[in-house]
């Protein structure tokens, strides 16, 4: 499965979609990790190109503040927090080591607005989170094939630093709709033809979710979803590279594992 995961997203690198995901050592010292994820619209029904658009790809409006009593979650809690395999019916979950995602560099859009959306490619954040997680995931997966693929990023943030990270996100995918240009971390041009905004779920105190079209002959579309749930931001993606338009993450892996992230969030705050 981890092979069968690994070549879905290294056929996404090679198309310059994803330079990496480098990996937070949890000391906020790192490059950071990868922020990505994948789309899904409210009420946990799966979504396509053609799902409704709003006018922030948001749930929730302005980000609320996060409970004072609410704490940053270690390395180890977050790894806690991560679903494993079994815990949703149809996909696969698989952890993803360091090295597995920390390939590649740093992302760079021509245009300073979309600079948080081109960072969804490469390993560097703004603002850097203090420690993250990753794990792979896969729907539809047997011996010939395979449905979609992505990764689920949990981080944790110190003050602010999680509600700006979904502000930045949206503005950003607000902004940028038209798309805009990009390199990868090796300087290849990687540029985005348009930005869609996708319903976001309803989960946590604020999500965010949109689409990211390839401008390369392959129109590669990858969706990603941003959810906050007070210093925690689980952050998703999902492709199909088979099939651009099916690009998607069940609703029920964003239910299980924003759930686990709540619980242990309210935990910490006890």
């Amino acid at each position: 499965m981890k092979r069968t995961v690994g070549a879905a997203i290294a056929v996404v690198a090679a198309l310059g979609l994803m330079t990496g995901c480098g990996s937070d050592s949890g000391d906020g010292k790192a490059d950071g990790a990868k922020q990505s994820g994948s789309a899904e619209h409210s009420d946990g029904a799966k979504q396509g190109d053609g799902a409704k658009q709003g006018d922030g790809a948001s749930q929730g409006g302005e980000a609320a503040s996060s409970d004072p009593a609410a704490k940053p979650l270690s390395a180890s809690a977050l790894e806690r927090a991560a679903l494993t395999n079994g815990e949703v019916k149809g996909v696969k979950v698989q952890k993803m080591t360091d090295k597995e995602v920390s390939q590649g560099g740093s992302a760079k859009s021509q245009k300073a607005a979309c600079q948080p959306l081109a960072a969804l490619m490469g390993s560097h954040y703004d603002p850097a989170p203090k420690a993250s997680v990753h794990r792979a995931f896969a729907t539809g997966l047997t011996k010939a094939d395979v449905g979609s693929t992505g990764l689920i990023r949990i981080s944790s943030y110190g003050p602010g630093g999680a509600e700006r990270t979904v502000k930045d996100l949206r503005e950003a995918a607000t902004a940028c709709r038209g798309g805009f240009p990009a390199k990868d971390g090796t300087g290849e041009k990687a540029d985005v033809a348009k930005v869609t905004p996708l319903d976001a779920p309803k989960a946590g105190d604020e999500a965010v979710s949109f689409g990211l079209h390839d401008a390369g002959k392959e129109a590669v579309v990858i969706k990603f979803t941003a959810v906050r749930t007070g210093p925690q931001v689980t952050v998703f993606f999902g492709v199909n590279v088979a099939d651009p338009a099916k690009s998607e993450i069940p609703a029920a892996l964003v239910d299980a594992q924003v759930a686990k992230v709540e619980k242990a969030t309210k935990g910490a705050a006890s």
